[in-house]
């Protein structure tokens, strides 16, 4: 039996449609976007604390990463400016931003104060030992002003000149202070 071209009955093209998922798609790239703005924020972490070591220039002002800047060694009785790194010795006399929390001081101040201490964190910089010198700030509010006492309010925000200085008391020999700061604002970080 022959089989003739007219008897074949044709097979049915099957038709594959494509079509986009857009919802899928939508959802997909929000996920990508954050996972890129994620490692974005890392890396910019990692190169102003690591590469520039905690002093990053914003124009007019640094802001400065007060653990970066207290995170060296220096012999708390004979220590020197000298022993201080060179990238906050260079601060000297220039306008900084820092942020840190207010430590405790022997006395309660009231609501106001001219002058107060600010270190990184008032629970972790001293942790393993006594507290260090370099440590802490001594930030002072221009003459007959004051701030608001920030004492246990959480981190602050300070703005002003910083002065690399080492400071000895008269009688003991021991140094009191290397960072000094002239206060311009003061605010809680949020």
């Amino acid at each position: 039996m022959e089989t003739s071209a007219a008897n074949v009955t044709p097979t049915p093209i099957q038709r594959v449609e494509t079509r986009v998922n857009w919802g899928m798609v939508i959802r997909v790239g929000i996920v990508v976007s954050l996972v890129l703005a994620l490692v974005g924020y890392a890396m910019k972490v990692t190169y102003e604390s690591v590469i520039q070591g905690g002093v990053v220039s914003k124009g007019d002002y640094f802001e400065v990463e007060l653990k970066q800047m207290s995170n060296f060694e220096m012999d708390q009785n004979l220590g020197t400016a000298l022993d201080v790194p060179e990238r906050f010795r260079k601060l000297d006399g220039k306008q900084v931003q820092l942020e840190g929390e207010v430590a405790p001081m022997n006395f309660s101040a009231g609501d106001k104060l001219s002058s107060f201490t600010l270190c990184y964190s008032v629970a972790k910089c001293c942790f393993g030992g006594p507290p260090k010198v370099q440590h802490f700030v001594a930030c002072k509010a221009s003459e007959g002003k004051q701030v608001r006492n920030y004492e246990g309010s959480g981190t602050v925000r300070v703005f002003g000149t910083l002065h690399v200085n080492v400071i000895k008391d008269k009688e003991t020999g021991k140094i009191n202070s290397i960072f000094q700061m002239d206060l311009q604002h003061v605010e809680p970080v949020s």
